[in-house]
């Protein structure tokens, strides 16, 4: 076999594996947004619901809360948390919120105006309150 055939071979390989790998490198990348990009950390909403969802999985917690306002009107409220498996080292669960439980919630507005959040605090009815903090991360 030529050399100049196995280099031209060993060119091409190379470069397909290298074209692979970022693809496949770019799919995790990209996949992950920060809390900064979406939500304003400067400012704080509070608002008051009843949990009409929970979705306890990856990549996030979200609770969906139906608020209804003084003239009322309901709006559906999408928020998120940390991901399970840091919430759980925190002490929550799937059934730390309830569908049906009335709650007070405050955290990071989204910069434009939609009905999400970034959940700082859940107040429930009982009084107790639990925080979307984990150790390490804001």
């Amino acid at each position: 076999m030529d050399l100049i055939k196995v280099v031209g071979f060993m060119k091409k390989y190379y470069i397909i594996l290298i074209l692979l790998t970022g693809f496949c490198w770019s799919k995790f990348t990209l996949s992950h947004h920060s809390v900064f990009a979406e939500y304003d950390i400067n400012e704080s909403i509070t608002i008051k619901g009843v949990v009409t969802e929970v979705w306890f999985k990856n990549p996030h917690v979200r609770f969906f809360v139906v608020v209804t306002d003084k003239n009322g009107e309901k709006t559906i409220w999408n928020t998120h948390g940390h991901n399970p498996s840091m919430l759980r080292r925190a002490g929550w669960t799937r059934d730390t919120l309830k569908v049906g439980e009335t709650i007070t919630m405050s955290g990071d507005p989204t910069y434009d105006g939609s009905p999400k959040m970034f959940i700082r605090k859940i107040t429930r009815s009982d009084g107790s309150v639990l925080e979307n903090k984990v150790g390490g991360v804001r």
